[in-house]
């Protein structure tokens, strides 16, 4: 199928690749279908969800365990039932990154990661409400020396 998108233009992806949200992310109340697209073709460390009906709506998120090799989500009871997943292991996490234009400056918010079941195609926000975790991880805290 066709789609447009906020950064790559219009785009042909394959259905098996559509990842639903049946409680939709926190605020948008008509976006329940996404897609993840890699910015870079040899690189998944920097990606876009980039929801299906709105081309305009997108996030640019990352695999925290690129920064943060020990950070461990917590999901409720509630968020493996609407993931289908009986254990986070089963899980991909991602973090949505907020870009500054001084990339140094950015954040990432580890404290309500996007959790996606790949085998279902279904994915939910997490809301960690006991986490310290912030909402706005400085994202070089997590780089390495020379990196």
């Amino acid at each position: 199928m066709k789609i447009n998108t906020k950064y790559f233009g219009e785009m042909d992806i394959a259905e098996a690749e559509v990842v639903r949200f049946p409680e939709q992310l926190p605020g948008l109340h008509d976006s329940h279908e996404y897609v993840i697209i890699r910015f870079y073709d040899d690189d998944d460390s920097l990606l876009c969800l980039q929801s299906l009906n709105e081309p305009a709506l997108a996030f640019v998120v990352m695999n925290p365990f690129y920064l943060f090799e020990d950070y461990m989500p917590v999901l409720a009871p509630e968020d493996f039932r609407t993931l289908r997943a009986e254990r986070d292991t089963l899980l991909v996490f991602y973090v949505i990154v907020v870009v500054h234009e001084d990339w140094i400056d950015s954040t990432v918010n580890l404290r309500c990661p996007i959790a996606i079941n790949p085998e279902m195609r279904l994915g939910k926000q997490v809301v960690m409400d006991n986490s310290s975790y912030g909402l706005r991880h400085p994202l070089n805290a997590g780089m390495r020396k020379g990196d």
